[in-house]
């Protein structure tokens, strides 16, 4: 499983700046119509071989690598060509729709995806899944054209994101994010274990609790954020989560636990809606695709390197030590988004 997942995430580090330069240069309703179709085609792949008895974890890993591959270019696009399909007093509410359609999807996918598995096993559950990017690759088919701007050549990929230094720490700020989201997804099933004393069913309720809280987060929290000054918006969406979560250091208990991570999942909500719109704003449009490629590139390791630091932590210190340790990592990325806010010129793009 860990090769697998591995494999899901590797190709981005490549992919993404690839493609920011397709979406440069390339009508984005072809290249997301196409990405949305091949992935059907490769997840389709797996029950066919197995049925044909040809599947094992290598061939999975080439399937999971080639899907994350052309991934990248759905993954970009949101960030990319958003700005050119709505006017940009509408970014906001176009962000925040994007980032609840993430936050539904997280919270009522996998118990979908359990629940097909159990009645009708795991390759028919694959079937339905291909079938949804059939469905996706129609709908992208069916976008408006969208008239290329005139890209900047001179700097590609990286080239593009080191002249904007606010951008580059912002991302740099939210790979780490990300890492600190691998770490507390690793914490809450040693959490429930060895401090709430309640096994699956902690497990399963702090995950639903943190889930529902996003969700909640992105829809109710959203509009409140956005009515701080610019430069405050994403660390204090950071620092506000950090809060409830350090108080887990000192919780022993189920129900405290859970609404504890509610509330920080609810805090931690807006994030990706209010990021995303501010990098958006703040990147000329002739180099956003290469630069949103670039931190995909920067995020994409993000999650799966704090998913192993935790289980390395938890294993040698426990999970308390490592919840005070993941706090203090949140910290330190709003001190960073701070750092960057001094770099942008909000006054100008966003205020």
């Amino acid at each position: 499983m860990g090769l697998v997942v591995l494999c899901q995430g590797l190709p981005r580090v490549v992919a993404g700046p690839i493609a920011g330069r397709l979406l440069d240069r390339v009508q984005p309703r072809l290249l997301l119509g196409w990405d949305n179709a091949v992935r059907g085609v490769l997840i389709g792949l797996i029950p066919v071989l197995w049925l044909l008895g040809g599947i094992d974890v290598a061939v999975l890993c080439v399937l999971s690598a080639g899907a994350a591959a052309v991934s990248a270019l759905t993954e970009v696009a949101e960030s990319a060509v958003v700005p050119r399909l709505v006017p940009e007093s509408d970014l906001d509410a176009a962000n925040t729709a994007l980032a609840t359609n993430w936050e539904a999807a997280a919270v009522l996918g996998p118990p979908l995806a359990g629940a097909l598995v159990a009645v009708a096993t795991a390759p028919v559950a694959l079937v339905v899944d291909a079938a949804s990017f059939f469905v996706m690759s129609a709908l992208c088919f069916a976008l408006p054209r969208i008239e290329p701007v005139p890209a900047d050549r001179t700097r590609p990929g990286f080239g593009a994101i080191l002249r904007l230094p606010a951008v580059l720490w912002t991302s740099v700020a939210t790979c780490g994010f990300l890492f600190l989201g691998g770490m507390t997804e690793v914490l809450y099933p040693v959490l429930s274990k060895e401090v709430l004393h309640t096994g699956p069913v902690g497990y399963g309720l702090l995950v639903g609790a943190a889930g529902a809280g996003g969700l909640a987060g992105v829809v109710v929290g959203t509009p409140l954020v956005t009515r701080l000054r610019p430069a405050w918006r994403v660390p204090a969406v950071v620092l506000a989560g950090a809060a409830p979560f350090a108080v887990l250091t000192i919780t022993g208990a189920l129900v405290p636990a859970v609404a504890l991570v509610s509330v920080a999942g609810a805090c931690w909500g807006p994030y990706f809606a209010v990021e995303r719109t501010l990098v958006q704003r703040l990147t000329p449009d002739a180099v956003r695709g290469s630069v949103m490629g670039a931190r995909a590139a920067i995020s994409a390791l993000g999650f799966p390197a704090g998913s192993a630091a935790a289980g390395t932590l938890s294993a040698g210190l426990g999970p308390i030590p490592v919840v005070a340790v993941t706090t203090a990592g949140y910290v330190l990325v709003a001190a960073l988004l701070l750092a960057a806010a001094r770099r942008a010129p909000y006054q100008v793009k966003i205020a």
